[in-house]
């Protein structure tokens, strides 16, 4: 998407206080409002060719789904906010930030 690198900065600051905000308010949240704010910092990801960061958002997505929201949810934000600055598209890239997550929850 041929975006400027001060533009690139401003969104990857966005998501990454979207992503703090959203660890915050983690208790206060049902699952389908985190629900929500995940798809949206997928989609924006995704729009963005922050790949690494939109196939953790989906994996959180899924995770969440696939529990009713009784999930680990602080690994999956954690990763994101690490791969928030990644520039790779690369596919292998985006599987070792979920493998991480694995690593983040069963040690």
């Amino acid at each position: 998407m041929g975006m400027g690198a001060d533009a690139r900065l401003v969104v990857k600051a966005e998501l990454s206080n979207r992503i703090d905000s959203l660890a915050k308010a983690l208790p206060q949240m049902s699952a389908s409002s985190l629900a929500f704010a995940v798809d949206d910092i997928r989609r924006t990801a995704t729009n963005h060719d922050l790949r690494p960061l939109a196939e953790l958002a989906r994996g959180l997505e899924n995770a969440i789904s696939e529990s009713s929201g009784a999930t680990m949810v602080l690994p999956f934000l954690e990763a994101m906010s690490d791969a928030v600055t990644c520039e790779s598209i690369d596919p292998a890239v985006a599987a070792s930030f979920l493998a991480s997550v694995g690593l983040r929850i069963h040690g």
